[in-house]
């Protein structure tokens, strides 16, 4: 009897620990995702450690960052093709190596230089371990790289990958692994093959979402609850009119219900550049999930 009470304990243990793990699995179905586009870069230059770590205090639930390889073969955080217009340096992230290109500082939003380093993406990962997720943008051809870092880790589940390439290429590429990892396609309804690529990955291999790019206007939107039906999440970025048909952010500054285009059309993963203004919009309608630091 005792040992079949043991038995009973220890199942309902596993089970709310695995409930309670930081997983993006375990995010909410009844809750919104906010990104925090290349961390909260109002706050600190961005792609930095302080981007990442000013994107948690805000209460953003995924951080947005963008790779770049070095000569050496050392992941690090870099938006553009070359490293001038962030840091104190010229040149492309291979010029160097990560010894070399950690001489140079980076620089904040209006370019002045500040006394922070190019991280690498093993820091990051240290940052955000079971406090943010992370979205690796720019990082398509560097998975197999990243892929035993998260095994490392242990943050299989808590770091997303994206791509725009249709499913055969993204099955010839990563197949062996595409079980273990996070990955959402990247489709833009504006291009004739948006439906093709969307079906082809729904029949081999159910993603963890779909970004979608709308455009300037309504003209190409799809009804997105299908996919939801399927437990499929619908990311849509925030950051510009051509993303969303025109319901961006700084249109949200002098009215937030400019948001409810998102809930209205089954969008539960917004990329944003206004952390505040979506954070507050969604916790007035309890649509979003509490952070660590919010609560």
């Amino acid at each position: 009897m005792r040992i079949l009470l043991f038995q009973i304990l220890l199942l309902i243990s596993l089970s709310l620990s695995s409930q309670n793990k930081f997983s993006l699995h375990n995010f909410p179905d009844d809750k919104v995702m906010v990104v925090a586009h290349r961390g909260n870069w109002r706050e600190a230059p961005e792609n930095s450690i302080w981007a990442v770590k000013k994107a948690i205090e805000y209460g953003a639930d995924m951080a947005e960052i963008d790779l770049a390889l070095t000569k050496d073969s050392v992941l690090i955080l870099m938006h553009d093709k070359t490293i001038d217009r962030t840091t104190t340096g010229k040149g492309s992230p291979s010029d160097y190596t990560f010894d070399e290109i950690s001489q140079f500082y980076l620089r904040d939003g209006v370019g002045s230089a500040t006394q922070m380093k190019i991280p690498t993406l093993k820091e990051i990962l240290l940052v955000s371990k079971d406090k943010i997720f992370l979205n690796l943008d720019k990082g398509f051809n560097y998975i197999g790289l990243v892929y035993p870092l998260l095994k490392q880790y242990n943050m299989m589940d808590q770091v997303l990958f994206k791509g725009s390439t249709d499913y055969d290429i993204f099955n010839e590429k990563y197949g062996k692994i595409k079980g273990e990892i996070v990955y959402m396609p990247i489709v833009n309804l504006q291009k004739e093959n948006s439906n093709e690529i969307i079906n082809r990955y729904m029949e081999n291999y159910v993603p963890y979402g779909f970004e979608f790019v709308v455009g300037n206007d309504e003209s190409n939107l799809i009804d997105f609850r299908k996919l939801r039906d399927q437990g499929v999440n619908i990311w849509i970025n925030s950051l510009w009119p051509s993303h969303n048909s025109g319901h961006n952010d700084d249109r949200a500054l002098e009215d937030p219900q400019v948001y409810e285009w998102y809930i209205n059309n089954h969008v539960n993963i917004i990329q944003t550049d206004r952390i505040k203004e979506l954070t507050n919009f969604l916790l007035e309608r309890s649509l979003k999930m509490k952070s660590i630091c919010l609560e």
